[in-house]
């Protein structure tokens, strides 16, 4: 039986840190969990950085991050992905055997205004690893990623991934960003995998193409 809202009922929503939010819609269909964390991560954007300080150690302890800035030619493990950063502590690499842990709520860091970022207009804060494999939503497992590569054909890749973990499939992904001179924002992304042995190597370009190797 459905339930019915009248307009009078329903509460006035406000936040003083958002200007004009009314206007601002998510672009594709999403479900409820989804529409949450679509606005809660519009809200976040307004919280206080990271105090450059602040020291991030990883899952054995040792140190990776201090503030918005990954160490350069550091390895680190976070949530049991493998990570490697080069000379300019940029990501290099994120690997490991993907798993499907047990849903849990997005936590993005908003660093996307930081200057040396790197991101453009149109980019959202990818996971390398995705969030539904438990990859971090953390500056250790994000980067800079077209909105329609992150939510097209990228996504349609991991979707078709935990398809095959669901299934009892043994599935490794790894992931290597690519970059162009000193930028901090992957030119492409080549993407090698296997499902029981079988490999596959692919590279996104950082718009919304995919090649197949």
């Amino acid at each position: 039986m459905k339930s019915e809202i009248k307009t009078n009922e329903t509460p006035e929503v406000k936040n003083p840190n958002v200007e004009n939010f009314k206007e601002i819609k998510p672009k594709t269909s999403m479900s409820v969990n989804e529409a949450k964390d679509f606005w809660e991560n519009k809200f976040r954007e307004t919280e206080e950085r990271t105090p450059e300080d602040q020291e991030f150690h990883d899952d054995n302890g040792k140190l990776y991050r201090v503030g918005n800035e990954l160490l350069p030619n550091t390895e680190y493990e976070v949530n049991g992905y493998k990570y490697t950063t080069d000379a300019q502590g940029r990501i290099s690499s994120a690997e490991g055997k993907l798993k499907v842990p047990e849903k849990k709520e997005r936590d993005m860091e908003a660093f996307t205004n930081l200057a040396d970022k790197d991101y453009k207009e149109g980019d959202d804060r990818g996971h390398l690893i995705g969030h539904q494999f438990g990859g971090s939503d953390k500056l250790d497992n994000l980067v800079p990623m077209n909105e329609k590569l992150n939510q097209g054909d990228y996504k349609n890749l991991e979707m078709s991934l935990r398809d095959a973990v669901e299934d009892g499939a043994d599935v490794n992904f790894k992931v290597e960003p690519m970059f162009e001179s000193d930028s901090k924002r992957p030119d492409s992304y080549v993407v090698t995998y296997t499902v029981d042995g079988d490999k596959n190597v692919r590279v996104f370009r950082n718009e919304s193409e995919v090649v197949s190797r």
